[in-house]
């Protein structure tokens, strides 16, 4: 009866512990569905990381340079700092850094039928023209400043379906498009420009360590044919955790993300085609976890 007794007061002790230190023992884990989505598939959300938390993305397309990171200034203010710019223009013929501000503030988080609405903001200057990128089928510059501004909404339902809309307005200098295909040559600049944006997304999140994806863009983007306004992009894909539970943080917090990329520039009559969720994404993600 003693023993019976003392095994019993042992448990509830162990229980006891444990709950109050969970949040320890979890630091060894770092599940996927648990991680605040901000561009999903190049979607928006109105989402922000927690004071202190931090990422680091880098996609393949800016190597050798980097790509952005990701800064929890308060739990409801989240710097995005687009690295490309401020070094690739200080390392090529431009022989200055690209300045680059964006910034997300969260006004609420999700009750009953309200969702979680937040604003995200950019401003971008280019000093000269600028040749944005080049694919098979379409070139594009931009010359001077780009400003976006998109309200989003985001609501979720029991933490594993996720629904993201937001809209709003970009403003660009200049922007010149051309489409690279000889047969069917079109060229156009569009001067002190000020165009819709809006996106809609879903993801669902079904387990610790995978998360699927679509969304549909008009205007710019942050991560893929980045900041060009007057597109329509659709993308879809998933995104793993593969080592969530690895003893050793720099595999514990990495995440990939692959993406089928659809862009269509119906201004010069092209478009470019990822079809296939294959192309990937790499970035690493650190929660702020107390002992």
């Amino acid at each position: 009866m003693v023993i019976a007794f003392t095994n019993c007061y042992n448990k509830f002790n162990c229980y006891k512990f444990f709950q109050s230190n969970k949040r320890y023992f979890k630091k060894n884990q770092n599940a996927l569905n648990d991680d605040a989505y901000l561009h999903p598939v190049d979607c928006i959300t109105p989402y922000t990381l927690k004071k202190g938390e931090w990422i680091y993305a880098q996609s393949i397309q800016t190597l050798p340079f980097p790509s952005w990171a990701f800064y929890g200034i308060t739990d409801k203010l989240t710097t995005q700092i687009d690295l490309l710019p401020w070094l690739y223009g200080a390392f090529t013929n431009l022989k200055k850094p690209i300045p680059s501000l964006n910034l997300r503030y969260r006004f609420n988080t999700q009750k009953k039928a309200i969702p979680t609405i937040g604003i995200e903001t950019m401003f971008v200057h280019f000093w000269d023209t600028l040749q944005r990128f080049k694919t098979p089928t379409i070139t594009v510059w931009e010359n001077g400043s780009y400003f976006h501004i998109k309200p989003t909404f985001g609501y979720n339902i029991k933490n594993k379906l996720y629904f993201n809309l937001s809209f709003g307005a970009d403003y660009v200098k200049e922007l010149i498009m051309q489409n690279n295909d000889t047969s069917n040559f079109q060229f156009k600049t569009f001067n002190r420009s000020w165009n819709p944006n809006y996106a809609i997304g879903i993801d669902y999140r079904p387990s610790k360590w995978i998360s699927y994806h679509i969304a549909y863009t008009y205007g710019s983007t942050l991560t893929f044919l980045e900041n060009v306004p007057r597109k329509i992009q659709i993308t879809y894909g998933f995104r793993v955790a593969p080592f969530y539970k690895n003893k050793f943080g720099v595999l514990r917090n990495l995440r990939i993300e692959f993406v089928a990329i659809n862009g269509y520039f119906n201004d010069v009559g092209a478009k470019q085609i990822f079809p296939i969720p294959i192309f990937p994404y790499f970035y690493w993600q650190w929660k702020k976890i107390k002992n």
